[in-house]
């Protein structure tokens, strides 16, 4: 009987010990499975999270364009207009290679292709700063266009365009003529100048300004892109007694502050989530706008800069489908993000990037010219100038223009050197 109990009680504690091992065998099993996952499925479980993630901040961040709104009726009737071939240019730039001697200015030789430097009064003025650049042909000459922000004392005076003849063979070559910008919005309060009605100046940063089929469109940092019409250039009174006077007088006198021509502001694109709008161009492809984002360079990584692809019509409008947003990468900053993006320019799956502010100089300067292909991780980065600011491409002769914006003495890194130019250089070289 001892002996019987012995055997149950054994065969008990048998079926015990199996249970028990039988269920460390299948947490082992278990354990084992989860710690041998095959590598793709590993890749595919953090391509799903990133893929997951990047769709998430894409439709948080869904720019798209507001139907485009018309303003140009203050200049409807009473107006005679101008096109840019009509233009008296009365300042005369300096060509040659002087653009080279500039503040940080660091192209590789074999790498320029064009220079220019502005007369003395515009390259040391530090009431206005040249921020953005673009081209365009016609009656087969070459023209440049630069926007600048006024400061300072002048701050009141708002922005202006400067259009430039860079034909070697016109009669007018490197001659160039300042034009204020305008719009219909008549400013309120205290004033340190005479406001008459119609038209006033447009207090913007100017940062970017592309052309397209006649018209150009300016960077509005939180509004979107103002446009111009090239072929509405009005002349107004200037000379004596007009310094301090903008808009139209009850005499229909036309006035703005010494200018001799004016460009109204023809019509607006508000362009919603893709704020700031710092810079913007067209692709090489000639049917998209795209806009860049600025930030400082010393960011944080909270902050992620990205550039929008805006397709335009033959007409010059603005389209609210396939927009295109990239989130470009540049391991000179934070996190890797895309910081102090002054000028881009786009082809096919390519962007270049005019960054500025970089934590690390390179021969003397803190901007890079920065490529960066779509889905990559990083960007291939160039030797570029101090002060750099906007991109241009002149297609036909595969130029890359950008220009530079610092006057001496203006608290940056060119202490009291000038830093303030055009220049050119083979896109080839970059490509």
């Amino acid at each position: 009987m001892f002996q019987f109990h012995q055997i149950i009680s054994l065969k008990k504690t048998m079926q015990k010990n199996t249970i028990w091992m039988l269920l460390a065998i299948c947490l082992i099993s278990v354990s084992c499975k989860k710690n041998t996952l095959p590598v793709n499925s590993v890749t595919t479980a953090s391509q799903n999270k990133t893929s997951l993630l990047a769709t998430t901040a894409a439709a948080s961040a869904a720019a798209s364009v507001n139907a485009y709104t018309n303003t140009s009726s203050y200049i409807s009737s009473g107006f005679s207009f101008l096109n840019p071939t009509q233009l008296d240019k009365n300042r005369q730039a300096i060509g040659g290679s002087a653009y080279t001697e500039v503040y940080g200015f660091n192209i590789p030789e074999e790498n320029r292709v064009r220079g220019i430097r502005w007369n003395e009064d515009d390259e040391t003025t530090s009431i206005w700063r040249p921020q953005g650049i673009a081209g365009f042909s016609r009656n087969g000459v070459r023209y440049l266009l630069v926007s600048w922000y006024a400061k300072d004392a002048a701050e009141s005076k708002g922005s202006r365009i400067t259009l430039i003849d860079i034909s070697p063979s016109s009669s007018t070559y490197l001659t160039y003529r300042h034009i204020l910008l305008v719009q219909p919005t008549l400013p309120t309060g205290t004033l340190d100048y005479t406001q008459y009605g119609t038209y006033a100046p447009l207090n913007v940063h100017a940062g970017g300004l592309a052309y397209f089929n006649g018209k150009i469109y300016l960077s509005s940092t939180s509004l979107g892109l103002r446009v111009f019409d090239l072929d509405k250039i009005i002349e107004v009174t200037s000379g004596t007694g007009t310094d301090d006077k903008c808009g139209k007088d009850a005499s229909g006198n036309l006035y703005a502050f010494n200018y001799r021509y004016i460009l109204p502001q023809v019509g607006y694109y508000k362009i919603n989530d893709a704020s700031p709008i710092s810079t913007v161009q067209v692709n090489y492809e000639n049917n998209q706008l795209w806009t860049g984002q600025y930030y400082a360079g010393s960011a944080d990584a909270s902050i992620v800069p990205k550039i929008f692809g805006f397709p335009i019509s033959t007409a010059g409008e603005l389209q609210n489908s396939g927009i295109q947003t990239v989130v470009p990468k540049n391991s000179l900053f934070t996190s890797d993000h895309a910081h102090g993006i002054q000028g881009v320019f786009r082809k096919g799956n390519r962007t270049w990037l005019s960054c500025t502010g970089s934590p690390s100089e390179s021969y003397g300067s803190t901007a890079r010219l920065a490529r960066y292909t779509d889905g990559d991780t990083n960007t291939v980065r160039y030797r570029w100038p101090y002060g750099a600011e906007s991109l241009y491409l002149e297609a036909q002769y595969g130029y890359l223009w950008s220009l530079t914006e610092f006057e001496p003495n203006a608290g940056a890194q060119n202490g009291s050197q000038v830093n303030r130019c055009i220049f050119a250089v083979d896109f080839s070289k970059y490509e």
